[in-house]
Order: C-alpha cells, then sequence, then structure tokens
C-alpha cells in the first residue's frame, strides 16, 4: 500500500513539473501588423529539453522558413525563440506555437491600407475618390497596376475617369471584368480599393461525424481576400482557434479562416454550425455579408455495431431453431425404426416345439 502510494505522489510530482513547463511558455511582440511591415515573435521560457518548432494554425512552417520567407533565431541557454519575417502578408495571420506542447498560442493579426468596396447591381455607379488630391494635381488610375482604360481594353463603357474630380466611376457590375484591385496616384501617394462582388456562402445541408472523430467543415462560396469568417459552434462563436475548436485557413483558396475543425466531436455537439462572413463587420448594407448553417449529426460510435450485432443475434436463434429441429427429428425417426423392428424380434410361440416334434 504504502509503495502504491509512492507511486501516485510521483506520479503527481511529474504531471505538476510538467504542468509548469508547460504554462512557463510567454509569447511577446506586436499583436497586430500593417502589411509589409515586418514583425517578430518572441517565445520565452523555453525548457532544455523542449523540441523547438513553430507552427501556424497548427500547421507546420517548413516551406516558409525553407525559402526564407520566415526565419527562426533560438537561444536554448537564454530558453527562447524568436520567429521574424521582412514583410507582413495576409498568410502570415493567425495562431503561433513554439511547441507543440504549449497550452497557448499568440495571435498576430494584419491590417490592410487597401479599402474594400462591394459593388452590387443595385449600387452601381460606383465612385472612387482619390485622397489627398488638390485642384492641381493631375491623378492617374490604375487597375492591377496597369492604367485603368488598358486594363479593361475593349470594355472602356464599364469605367468613367472624370480629370476635374479625379474621381473613377465604375458604372457598371454585370461583368467580372471591373471586379479588382484600382488604385490612383497623385504625386507621391497613392490611394488603393479592392472592389468584390458580394459574398456568398455554401454549406452542405448536413454532415454526420462519428462520435469521437473531427469534424471537418470548409466554409465555400465567393470570397475575394480581405473577407472576414466567423464560425458559430455549440453557440459560441469563433474567429480564431480556441480549445479543440481550431480556425483555418483553406489551402486551396487560401482564405484565412474559412477552414474549421473540431477535435473528439461529442454527442452533445449536434445542431447547427454556422459561417458568417463579411468584409467589414460594421458595415451593415443588406447584400455585404452572408451566412449559411449546416446541420451536424453526430453518430454513435457503437452504431456500426448494432447491426452487426443483431445479425450475429439472427444467426445464434437460427441455429438453435435448426438444431432444436433436427433433434425432434432425429428422435421421431428412432421411435419409427423401433416400432417397425419390433414384429420380426418377437419371439413365436411352439417354434420350439415343432421342431422337436418333427424329429
Amino acid at each position: 500500500m504504502e509503495r502504491r502510494a509512492a507511486f501516485v505522489l510521483l506520479g503527481m510530482l511529474y504531471l505538476a513539473g510538467t504542468l509548469d513547463s508547460v504554462q512557463a511558455v510567454n509569447y511577446s511582440g506586436p499583436a497586430l501588423i500593417h502589411e509589409d511591415q515586418p514583425w517578430s515573435i518572441e517565445c520565452s521560457g523555453l525548457q532544455p529539453d523542449d523540441n523547438i518548432r513553430w507552427t501556424r494554425n497548427g500547421q507546420n512552417l517548413e516551406p516558409e522558413l525553407a525559402s526564407g520567407q520566415l526565419v527562426v533565431f533560438s537561444e536554448l541557454h537564454a530558453g527562447s525563440s524568436k520567429l521574424s519575417a521582412m514583410k507582413a502578408n495576409e498568410y502570415h495571420e493567425g495562431d503561433y506555437k513554439c511547441t507543440s506542447d504549449s497550452s497557448d498560442a499568440f495571435h498576430l493579426s494584419l491590417y490592410f491600407d487597401v479599402k474594400i468596396r462591394v459593388l452590387t447591381p443595385k449600387e452601381a455607379p460606383l465612385s472612387l475618390e482619390c485622397d489627398n488630391r488638390t485642384a492641381s494635381d493631375k491623378v492617374a488610375w490604375h487597375k492591377e497596376n496597369m492604367p485603368v482604360l488598358t486594363a479593361i481594353a475593349g470594355k472602356e463603357e464599364l469605367v468613367k475617369v472624370d480629370n476635374e474630380t479625379g474621381t473613377l466611376e465604375i458604372l457598371k457590375a454585370d461583368d467580372p471584368i471591373v471586379f479588382g484591385n484600382y488604385s490612383c496616384k497623385v504625386g507621391n501617394s497613392s490611394t488603393d480599393y479592392r472592389i468584390v462582388p458580394k459574398p456568398t456562402v455554401v454549406l452542405p445541408e448536413s454532415i454526420s461525424v462519428v462520435e469521437g472523430e473531427k469534424l471537418h467543415l470548409v466554409c465555400n462560396g465567393k470570397h475575394s481576400p480581405g473577407i472576414k469568417v466567423i464560425w458559430t459552434f455549440g453557440n459560441q462563436n469563433y474567429s480564431t482557434s480556441k480549445g479543440r475548436v481550431h480556425v483555418l485557413r483553406d489551402p486551396e483558396r487560401g482564405i484565412m479562416g474559412a477552414l474549421l475543425m473540431v477535435e473528439n466531436i461529442e454527442m452533445n455537439d449536434r445542431g447547427n454550425v454556422y459561417c458568417r462572413v463579411s468584409y467589414n463587420w460594421s458595415d451593415t448594407v443588406e447584400g455585404h455579408s452572408a451566412q449559411a448553417f449546416t446541420l451536424l449529426r453526430v453518430k454513435d460510435k457503437l452504431a456500426a455495431l448494432w447491426p452487426f450485432l443483431g445479425i450475429c443475434g439472427e444467426v445464434v436463434v437460427l441455429c438453435a431453431i435448426i438444431l432444436v429441429y433436427e433433434k425432434k427429428r432425429n428422435k421421431a425417426e428412432l421411435e419409427e425404426s423401433d416400432t417397425e423392428q419390433s414384429p420380426d424380434t418377437k419371439p413365436t410361440p411352439n417354434k420350439d416345439s415343432d421342431v422337436r416334434q418333427r424329429k
């Protein structure tokens, strides 16, 4: 008994030491970064035996480290590691960890100077103004880094540039060529716009997951870079990862937050899962945001076993019926055989006496 108590005590001490080492990891760095600016995240409080492996949203960074986009500098004697980048881009946004054992994560957010405008047929024509312009300034409008009329060559009727005010008007919204990145330049300053169509959301009507397994759900639809995604799971909203709920970048389309992964699905997780998208949550104009939901069905992990057990039960009952039937049939055949043989086996009276008389 004393030996068992000693083992329990040692186990508790080990777990406490492990917990202390996990909790000792701290992160520092700017939480909000401007596009194209350098950034760095420092992880401190590491133990000598910690395996330093930086991840973003649970995914390894090996391709970006190999290409030099990201750099890791670790000082093992100081118990720290630093991840840095020279220029921030939209793919850098997410939750960072320096070790897989780290209980906490550092969330890096990015903001952009580009002004996103949602263009629908009802809102055409849409006017884009050039900031910091005076009456004498000459304005040059570009689309995708080309003069705007060159970029839409052959469809010049879709836009109009007012040389007096420097305003660009997008006259129609029924041609995909009008969507994209616009910029106006006045001297050394510029104003950037991103014209996007109305966002849409597509989710399956329902999705089934076996209890204890992982939910994998993609918020599909028409989304442009800069879209913001919020998931509602279990009556809670998630825009970043927390606990067993992971909000990740969709690798196929590159949309941050469009992938939802939930580990260890439970029976009480059954219900509607919502995906909401918008380019600006403060924009309440109808048609500038979208949402959809899917019904999450959770299957009992033993559900696949019940049909098999039912079949086994049917086989057992059938075998029992066959055995009982065979037993009764054999018994009946045995009795019938005894009945047929009985006249031949009975002794004949006076048979011996008749034989003696003949002699």
